[in-house]
């Protein structure tokens, strides 16, 4: 499970993934009509911008506006006996030339991220022990910038901060807009395990290709109308999406 706690609370909330992120024209053989495709853009969590942020590049260099920063909704205080305040949370920041914290990035490193640019969440986030969580960017969408892909260990690293994504930006763009509301990256809850690829035998290969004969037998529909199909296809299509078992992400209240 996931546990998140807001930096202010009418900020989002992680929302379930959906189905369908671009509106199509009517017509047949979208991407987002095939079941696996669909289910893969609804696996997890997604993380939403919590302002409208514009990036422009001019002469090489990148700028955004609005820079936001916000205060949090309750106080903090490093000891029992003085008075708490609000923490202060930046959007969205690039990484600095000669930075030394939270880590050293050389000259010659900096000049290749500097497109990229780190953008909160505004969400603390721990999972249950031996989970993860997979943040990666939303599945079969195509924008002038891409979620960097991390695997974040939640369950035992307790962040005193909000956690963040890192995005990089089109260099050959020079404005690129972030929309409220907007999926900045997908968050997805993994076990850790060991995991294991393993060569079928011979005898395995025959009985999977056999039962997977004997499904296309029972379930599906022999193709006639078309010339260029080949004799024998089979149509699978609706009973595929019949018989699949999706998972479901949902926020408690």
């Amino acid at each position: 499970m996931i546990h998140y706690f807001k930096f202010r609370q009418d900020l989002f909330d992680p929302q379930p993934a959906s189905d369908v992120y671009i509106k199509r024209p009517p017509g047949r053989g979208w991407p987002e009509q095939c079941p696996p495709i669909r289910a893969a853009n609804s696996f997890g969590f997604d993380l939403l911008a919590n302002f409208d942020i514009t990036f422009t590049r001019t002469r090489g260099r990148w700028t955004v506006r609005p820079d936001v920063v916000i205060e949090s909704d309750f106080d903090y205080s490093g000891a029992e006996d003085s008075h708490g305040r609000p923490l202060t949370q930046q959007f969205a920041w690039f990484w600095q030339k000669g930075q030394k914290l939270p880590h050293v990035i050389s000259d010659n490193v900096y000049k290749s991220i500097s497109n990229q640019v780190k953008i909160s969440s505004y969400l603390f986030l721990r999972t249950d022990p031996n989970e993860l969580l997979l943040m990666t960017g939303i599945p079969n969408l195509n924008r002038p910038w891409r979620t960097m892909t991390a695997l974040i260990d939640t369950d035992w690293y307790p962040a005193s901060y909000p956690w963040h994504t890192v995005i990089e930006l089109d260099p050959t763009q020079t404005r690129i807009r972030i929309r409220k509301g907007e999926p900045l990256c997908r968050i997805i809850p993994v076990r850790r395990d060991t995991y294991f690829a393993k060569p079928m035998t011979p005898t395995d290969f025959d009985e999977f290709f056999s039962r997977g004969q004997q499904w296309l037998t029972t379930h599906g529909t022999a193709e006639h109308e078309s010339p260029d199909v080949p004799p024998g296809t089979m149509d699978i299509t609706h009973t595929y999406s019949r018989q699949q078992v999706r998972s479901r992400f949902m926020r408690l209240i």
